[in-house]
């Protein structure tokens, strides 16, 4: 190649890179700049797009989580808790690192009056700077206050392609829809949900596989804690962190205790009542030990995952100070009175075959 053409074909590289830039600049898909006003934000691609919200939009109160908590309603939280102005920035399957990032930016750009986040065992998992388990990516680079990785996000032919996306395909009304923010309650049938249940269970050892067992011990889900979760906690007074444990189902348990992991995620959840104790700006609820909840498998579309009747629920039983922990010694004898239920527990076909 002569030098006039490595000159032109350079040229036009460049040129073509300020476009895409550009074009990525002005659209802005996931609002790292500022808040959409030409175009419908579609709340999907929660990774990517939670960081631009944290840092752009209007809000004072954060609902965050796995997908445990994706289905909670914006609306809901106003009317029942009467929070004035909450966001939702959960992530299907996100550790504890990925939730921490997420608050720390919040918090970095807005003056956070509440908190609720979900705490499952699975997000503690692991190293304490992992991304979700099978998932190798996570957009850091969004999080951060460093204007010379931007160029990771505008010269992008990802974010290009998410740039025309907005802009011109056509989704379900429901993605549009901020009060309903990253729900898939919607797009799931629960027809049959017993037989699928059955189906579930006879493949769970095929499931929750990701992490390797040496991973789920309770040394890395307390490191977990303490470096992601509770310096946030600590750090910030005039925050009120709601913390809660999701009622998975009894089969969730019933797979915990053939794992030999019962024991172990129970005292997981006995060092958070410990230490949490300590903070005046935390109230932590335990939906597990909620037997009407978890022992009615029409609750459930699998092992863990429930209907968005029970999100609204939960909303209730927290206005009303309900399975509200504050007693370390009750909670010793609830997680030893839980561990028998799940022992005694039987599961056969006839559970699933009313």
């Amino acid at each position: 190649m002569t030098a006039k053409k490595w000159i032109k074909t350079w040229s036009l590289s460049i040129v073509i890179l300020l476009l895409i830039g550009v074009i990525n600049y002005i659209v802005d898909p996931y609002q790292q700049y500022r808040k959409s006003t030409f175009y419908k934000i579609p709340y999907e691609n929660s990774r990517e797009l939670n960081a631009g919200l944290a840092k752009n939009f209007d809000y004072d109160s954060i609902i965050i989580g796995t997908s445990m908590t994706q289905n909670f309603s914006i609306n809901d939280f106003k009317k029942i808790l009467q929070w004035q102005k909450p966001i939702k920035l959960s992530m299907a399957g996100s550790s504890a690192y990925e939730q921490g990032l997420t608050m720390q930016t919040a918090l970095r750009h807005k003056n956070i009056k509440n908190i609720l986040l979900g705490i499952d065992f699975f997000s503690y998992y692991g190293a304490p700077n992992r991304y979700k388990h099978g998932e190798a990516f996570f957009p850091e680079y969004l999080y951060d206050e460093k204007l010379l990785n931007d160029y990771k996000y505008l010269m992008s032919s990802d974010t290009l392609k998410r740039s025309f996306k907005v802009l011109f395909s056509k989704k379900d009304a429901i993605l549009y829809d901020f009060s309903k923010m990253y729900e898939w309650h919607s797009k799931t049938k629960q027809k049959e949900i017993l037989k699928v249940l059955h189906q579930k269970w006879k493949d769970r050892k095929f499931f929750d596989n990701e992490a390797k067992e040496s991973e789920k011990k309770f040394s890395l889900m307390k490191k977990n804690f303490d470096i992601n979760i509770k310096p946030l906690i600590q750090n910030h007074p005039n925050t009120q962190f709601i913390l809660f444990f999701p009622p998975y189902s009894i089969l969730a348990y019933k797979v915990y205790e053939e794992r030999k992991q019962l024991e172990e995620f129970m005292r997981f959840k006995l060092y958070l009542v410990q230490t949490l104790s300590n903070f005046s700006n935390v109230t932590l609820y335990d939906f597990q030990y909620a037997d009407k909840i978890i022992f009615n498998l029409q609750n459930y579309y699998d092992l863990y995952h429930y209907n968005r009747s029970i999100n609204r629920w939960m909303l209730q039983q927290i206005k009303q100070r309900k399975y509200l922990i504050n007693s370390i010694k009750k909670e010793q004898e609830d997680s030893k009175n839980f561990i028998k239920k799940v022992r005694q527990f039987q599961i056969n076909k006839e559970l699933f075959y009313k």
